[in-house]
């Protein structure tokens, strides 16, 4: 039992000499996601504390949460796995719904999302390429 206290003093004694203490880096816990479709682009944002996300599309506020798949999702005849990670549900006050299939999950999110009216959106991480045509909505803190 001494001996095993004893190498495990070494090893802390090490990896602090060394600088390896505190590599772990945290995970932002909020940021920014992009809905981009083919003629403009609107920033929203996402918490991973409460698992929720919202935009702002032409003036209409969606909101909702995301979780991820209890299981893995298969591909269908051979082509990428859509959705592989989880979903999305967001809805506005006017009672549309926006649904999202994630490929990936937070914080480097990407997926695709669906209107009430069938635009798809391109959900990607962060703010968009401001060299891009696109033009972004307004975006508001996220109340809790």
């Amino acid at each position: 039992m001494k001996r095993m206290k004893n190498f495990a003093f070494r090893i802390s004694l090490f990896a602090a000499t060394c600088g390896l203490t505190g590599l772990a880096v945290a995970a932002p816990q909020s940021g920014v996601a992009s809905f981009v479709n083919e003629s403009q682009t609107y920033q929203g944002q996402y918490a991973v504390k409460n698992q929720s996300i919202w935009v702002d599309i032409d003036g209409l506020v969606y909101r909702g949460n995301y979780a991820a798949n209890s299981q893995e999702v298969k591909a269908a005849s051979g082509g990428p796995p859509v959705g592989s990670w989880g979903r999305a549900f967001l809805f506005a006050s006017s009672a549309k719904v926006l649904q999202c299939q994630l490929d990936s999950g937070f914080p480097s999110v990407s997926g695709r999302c669906q209107g009430a009216d069938g635009r798809i959106f391109d959900l990607k991480q962060g703010a968009a390429d401001l060299a891009s045509p696109a033009t972004s909505a307004k975006v508001r803190a996220p109340s809790s």
